[in-house]
Formats: C-alpha cells, structure tokens, sequence
C-alpha cells in the first residue's frame, strides 16, 4: 500500500512517459529493494499501531474476541496538492489532469489492510466536499463487495454495519442525511452511500481528523518523509517489529 500512489500516477503517463517518469520508477524499484523485509501482519489481536495513530480504540472485534470486524477509511486530496501552497519564485500552468483530485481508501480485516485504492477522479468535483463525498462512494463500493465475500467465507457479522471514517465533516453530514441543499449537482450515483447507510445499514459514516486518516497517504503527490514513515508503520511490519 505504501507505493499505490506513486504507481498510480506513473501508470497514468506509461503511453507517454518522460525521462522523469523513468527516474521515478527506478526510485520506486530502489525504494522497494530497501524495504524488502515489511509486509503486512495479520492477527487476532486489535492492532495497536493503528489505535495509536488514529487515537480511540478500533471495534475490530466479534462476539468471541476474535479480530474479525471490517474498518475502512477513505479521503480526497481536493485539486493539485502544490496549487494550495502557491510558490512566489516559480509559477506554471496547471493541467486539466492535475485539476481532478486523487481519492483513496483503504479496508482493514484482521488488524491488518486487506485491499486498498488510490485513483484520479474521472471528473473535476466544484468543491473539497464533493471530492470527499465521490471518495466515500468509492469506498462504499469496495466495503460491498467485500462483505460479499465475507458473507460467503461466513466470516460476515450480518448484524453490525462496516465502520467508514473520513476527514471531512461535509461529506460525512451529506452522507447521514437525504437533503440536497446545498450539494444538488452532485450524481445521484454517489447515494449509494446514503442507501447503504439509510436502507441497508451496510455502513456507519464518521468523522476523523485528517492529521489520523491512514488513507491520506493514497491521496498526496508529495508528503514529508516523517509523515510517510509513521503512515507506513500503521500499515505494514518488519518481522522484528
């Protein structure tokens, strides 16, 4: 999961690419080589890691203790990320690509993430809210599909509904009601959400401050290698951790 941005936008310029995507691949290869020895843990036991960074304790547990339950987390990187730190030495025209914003959203089954996503939106959201609102649909979709193979792994708590967080407190409003004051011109296929939650009780939608949101690392072109590391350890593990 920690290289899912990065090949995500390389793929989106591999019919075309540029001595820089070039460079860019080489380094993901180096970067791969080098932390060869994480991977992804998988336990019975809650995972701390991810407790830790997202500050309360995730209910990741069934009627037996056994670490069964589905968490998802999704977010939205609203427009290119360097637009909203304008630069006074250097200015540059921004692509119609570059003005659509990167979802991603990541599910965790058994302390441990199970499947992940990150992608440009097809369209460019009018607002920071509507790009929030197509990344929880995004993530609702995913949350379906494997509660699906759940259900017929007979792994799935029929009766609880999958816990969704996102950061921001718009789209999570939008989502817990069925007004369209406000967000009209949003498709209606993005009420999957609210069906899912209304009608099914598939899912519970919450807030969560971004600075704790782990899918954020699927949304930022650029991230401080202090922030990228901490994200990384919430999750994957080395053998001797």
């Amino acid at each position: 999961p920690d290289v899912t941005t990065v090949c995500s936008l390389l793929a989106s310029s591999q019919c075309c690419p540029s001595p820089g995507h070039l460079d860019a691949a080489k380094y993901v290869g180096r970067y791969l080589k080098a932390t060869a020895s994480l991977g992804l843990l998988y336990s019975s036991c809650s995972n701390s890691q991810l407790e830790g960074f997202v500050y309360f304790p995730t209910p990741n547990n069934d009627s037996s203790g056994t670490n069964l339950s589905l968490l998802a987390f999704a977010d939205a990187n609203w427009g290119p990320q360097d637009a909203s730190k304008p630069s006074t030495e250097f200015t540059r025209e921004i692509s119609l690509d570059e003005t659509k914003s990167i979802c991603g959203h990541i599910l965790f089954f058994g302390g441990s993430p199970v499947f992940w996503a990150s992608h440009k939106e097809k369209r460019t959201s009018g607002s920071s809210c509507e790009a929030e609102i197509k990344a929880t649909n995004s993530c609702t979709k995913s949350i379906l599909w494997f509660r699906h193979i759940l259900s017929d792994l007979n792994l799935l708590q029929s009766s609880s509904p999958t816990p969704l967080y996102n950061d921001n407190q718009g789209a999570v409003n939008w989502s817990k009601t069925t007004s369209t004051k406000g967000m009209r011109h949003v498709n209606i296929q993005e009420n999957i959400v609210r069906e899912s939650i209304h009608v099914f009780k598939d899912i519970t939608v919450s807030h969560i401050p971004g600075p704790c949101n782990p899918s954020d690392i699927f949304t930022k072109e650029f991230k401080s290698d202090e922030t990228f590391r901490l994200v990384r350890s919430v999750l994957l593990s080395s053998p001797s951790g």
